[in-house]
């Protein structure tokens, strides 16, 4: 699959305009979000259909974006049919795009302030670059929006730089986590 059109992404965003070039590209009729609520809330105001994976905050806040549908529908593999024929069997679509941005942690308050939910989707996109874009920060939301723009869809090329973009990025937040002391 060279190109990939968008019909369903999955987003968590603390800054929600930052989706707004993005949301002016695509048509609220042909494209669904999944997320959190706040951007799905944000989403839904801009005129799509959206799916909060929130239904209150487990735990304490501790497990929000852990939700083992939407990582069937990011880790599905299109190329096997097994896989196909088991996501028509859930009646669940794959989602074509991640966009996830983590919150900073907190030194005074880690490893509590850690972002697992966040990394894990951001993980998953990047194992299944093939499958899936992702985005993961200000710039690469960007870079999703002007590939959108130019050519309607996301090409395996620009899936697998921003993949690799994504792992770098997964690799410096790792390093930052462990230069911080535990309490």
């Amino acid at each position: 699959m060279d190109n990939l059109k968008i019909k369903n992404i999955f987003a968590a965003v603390f800054e929600k305009n930052v989706l707004d070039e993005l949301l002016e590209l695509l048509d609220p009729k042909s494209v669904r979000f999944w997320g959190t609520e706040g951007t799905v809330n944000y989403v839904k105001s801009k005129g799509f259909k959206t799916i909060s994976i929130v239904k209150g905050f487990d735990f304490d806040g501790r497990v929000k974006s852990l939700d083992r549908k939407v990582f069937i529908g990011i880790l599905n593999d299109r190329s096997k049919k097994r896989h196909v024929e088991e996501m028509k069997r859930l009646r669940m679509e794959p989602i074509d795009l991640v966009i996830v941005d983590l919150y900073a942690p907190n030194k005074k308050g880690f490893p509590e302030s850690m972002d697992i939910g966040g990394q894990a989707l951001i993980r998953a996109a990047i194992k299944n670059y093939k499958n899936v874009g992702v985005a993961f920060d200000q710039l690469s939301i960007a870079d999703v929006t002007r590939e959108l723009k130019n050519s309607k869809s996301l090409s395996l090329a620009f899936r697998k730089r921003q993949a690799k973009k994504a792992l770098e990025f997964i690799a410096q937040r790792t390093a930052l986590e462990a230069s911080i002391n535990l309490r």
